[in-house]
C-alpha cells in the first residue's frame, strides 16, 4: 500500500487514497482507457456522462468532456463541486472535483475542475458489468402502460442490465417490475423479468432526451449465459 493510501475504516475492500501522485496515476489510467465517468445531478434524476480528457496534477486540475445533455452540462457548471463515479477493471472509483468552469481542449469546448483531494476505490458488485459498444445490436422491448417500449442495452451482467429508453415521455419509477422483457440480439433473444433499481434522465449519443434505467434480473434466465457468450464473442470480433 503506497503512501497516502489507507483502508476505509468502515468497510473492507475499500481504499481511501489521499496521495496526489497515486490519484493522478488512477485517473490517468481511466483517461488512457477512455473509461466513462458518471455524476448524478439535480435531485438525483439527471445523469451526466463524460470522459477524462486531461489529468494535470502539477497544475491542480482535471479536464473532462461536455456530455451529450445540455441540461446536464448547464447544471454541472452551476455547482460548486460534483461527485464522479467510474466502474473500471473490477473496481468502483469515486472522487469529488470542485470549481467546474468552461475551457477548451484541443480546440473543442470542455470543462476544467480542481484536482480531487481524495479518491475512494472499492470492489465492484459481484457481477462484472460489461459496457455494450454502440456498434453491437443489443436491444430490449417490454410493455409499459399498455404500450411497447424499446430501449438500447448499454451494459449487461449476470445480475442485470442498464438500458437507455429513447421515448422521453416514458416514465418508469424505481421499484417497478417489468415482465416478459425481450433482450434481443439478431442471433439470439432472451426473455427476462426485471426490477428497476434506478432511473435517471440522460440522452442518446445524438443528443435526444432519454431515460437511463438500471435493472436487476428478478429471476436469472437459464439462457443468459448463451447471450453473454454471444455478446462477448461479437465484441472480440470472433
Amino acid at each position: 500500500m503506497g503512501a497516502g493510501a489507507a483502508p476505509d475504516a468502515g468497510a473492507t475492500g475499500r481504499l481511501l487514497v489521499r496521495s496526489g501522485i497515486e490519484i493522478a496515476r488512477v485517473l490517468e489510467r481511466l483517461r488512457a482507457e477512455r473509461a466513462v465517468l458518471s455524476a448524478l445531478l439535480g435531485e438525483g434524476d439527471l445523469l451526466f456522462l463524460t470522459r477524462l480528457l486531461a489529468v494535470e496534477h502539477a497544475l491542480g486540475a482535471i479536464v473532462v468532456a461536455f456530455s451529450e445533455s445540455k441540461p446536464a452540462n448547464a447544471q454541472l457548471l452551476a455547482r460548486e463541486s460534483v461527485v464522479f463515479a467510474c466502474n473500471h477493471d473490477g473496481l468502483r472509483h469515486e472522487f469529488i472535483a470542485a470549481g467546474p468552469r468552461e475551457t477548451r481542449f484541443q480546440g473543442a469546448p470542455a470543462m476544467r475542475l480542481d484536482f480531487p483531494r481524495v479518491l475512494l476505490s472499492s470492489q465492484r458488485r459481484s457481477h462484472a458489468r460489461i459496457a455494450v459498444p454502440p456498434a453491437v445490436p443489443l436491444d430490449c422491448v417490454f410493455d409499459w402502460g399498455g404500450a411497447p417500449v424499446r430501449a438500447k442495452v448499454v451494459d449487461l451482467s449476470r445480475g442485470g442490465i442498464g438500458a437507455l429508453v429513447h421515448q422521453a415521455a416514458v416514465s418508469i419509477p424505481p421499484g417497478a417490475r417489468l415482465e416478459n422483457v425481450r433482450v434481443a440480439h439478431p442471433r439470439h433473444t432472451v426473455t427476462v423479468a426485471l426490477e428497476v433499481r434506478h432511473a435517471a434522465r440522460a440522452s442518446t449519443p445524438d443528443g435526444r432526451p432519454a431515460t437511463r434505467l438500471g435493472c436487476r434480473f428478478a429471476a436469472a434466465p437459464r439462457d443468459l449465459r448463451e447471450l453473454l457468450a454471444l455478446f462477448v464473442t461479437e465484441i472480440g470480433g470472433g
